[in-house]
């Protein structure tokens, strides 16, 4: 596929939910205390005593300004907060729920695509500045630690001139562990960390997680097709949120892209339409294959995220896929939603 193909596929199959749909006006800008998403999230955690789960970014795709963000999620469980995968808008959404970035402890990579890792190092970076002075464990497939060495070395300029100016402690070393295997990945007090072994071609290893707290557990399958990893991974969990496409507009719009182009762009080529088609079978997960798999897991909750398309479908159908295989509860999730 050409990188003309790709850039296409990426700004147009994830940008698919504008079609059709309004912009949103300076008044749905500030939404009312009692319908904005934050401040709905902050009052769910102020008198929560167990493990949460928030929704950060419920989006696919490397596509920035969309009504959901990329993909991201946060663990709040005893005064820790446990990042799973860092896409843009990442350490902003964590603040607007009232999480000091000082307490995220861990970080969790599911595979490195953009819409998964774009703000991993901004994150150790503003989670430092907001007062952190022991480092932060990351954990995700190689080259984690070259990224993040790399990362550390482009701000060293800014970080010891600031830690001199100011009279901070210096910016801490971030512990890190790749991941290039099925089975135990972290365990600390609070909660015990398993990975499983996706499909996402051609990144590979990508990795599904699981958290078990003690009072819940949660698995994530990160970027996959159906596979039988996440069945056994998610077996038992009380909620399983897994990534979820709706073949026929996905399918739709990118048969639309080989038609004439408004802008006078090239259309593509048939033959590059179904390779795109091809391309997004093999990476993604139907939303009723989804149910599928939340089924045979036998988990209570199943949470639909990372939707492709991002928007232009409603959560009636998402969930009418999805209850075409599973009986439990089916949550569409949207940015900050409390679990």
């Amino acid at each position: 596929m050409s990188a003309f193909s790709r850039r296409r596929l990426l700004a147009g199959v994830a940008t698919l939910p504008l079609v059709g749909v309004a912009i949103p006006s300076a008044a749905d800008a500030q939404p009312a205390p009692e319908t904005d998403p934050a401040t709905l999230a902050r009052r769910a955690l102020a008198g929560a005593t167990g493990t949460k789960l928030v929704m950060l970014g419920t989006g696919g795709g490397p596509v920035a300004g969309r009504r959901r963000g990329m993909t991201s999620h946060v663990l709040i469980s005893g005064g820790s907060a446990y990042v799973v995968d860092c896409g843009l808008g990442v350490a902003t959404q964590i603040a607007r729920i009232g999480v000091p970035l000082s307490h995220v402890s861990n970080v969790f990579i599911t595979h490195h695509h953009a819409d998964h890792n774009i703000e991993y190092g901004p994150l150790l970076l503003l989670a430092w500045i907001d007062g952190r002075q022991t480092p932060i464990s990351a954990y995700g497939p190689p080259p984690l630690a070259q990224m993040t060495t790399d990362y550390r070395r482009m701000q060293r300029f800014t970080t010891e001139n600031w830690s001199a100016d100011v009279g901070i402690p210096a910016f801490p070393e971030t512990i890190v562990r790749e991941i290039v295997a099925n089975g135990p990945v972290m365990r600390d007090a609070l909660v015990t960390v398993t990975a499983a072994i996706v499909q996402h071609p051609p990144t590979a290893p990508a990795f599904g997680y699981r958290f078990d707290f003690h009072d819940r557990s949660i698995a994530f399958s990160g970027d996959t097709v159906a596979v039988p990893a996440m069945v056994e991974l998610a077996r038992g969990a009380d909620v399983l949120v897994h990534e979820a496409m709706y073949l026929p507009a996905t399918e739709k719009y990118v048969r639309a892209m080989g038609d004439k182009q408004p802008d006078g762009s090239t259309p593509m080529s048939p033959e590059a339409v179904e390779h795109l088609i091809d391309h997004m079978k093999r990476d993604h997960t139907p939303a009723d294959q989804v149910g599928r798999i939340a089924q045979q897991a036998g988990v209570k909750t199943l949470v639909l995220s990372h939707l492709v398309p991002s928007g232009g479908v409603s959560d009636d159908v998402w969930r009418a896929e999805a209850a075409k295989a599973f009986t439990g509860t089916i949550i569409v999730a949207s940015d900050l939603l409390v679990l």
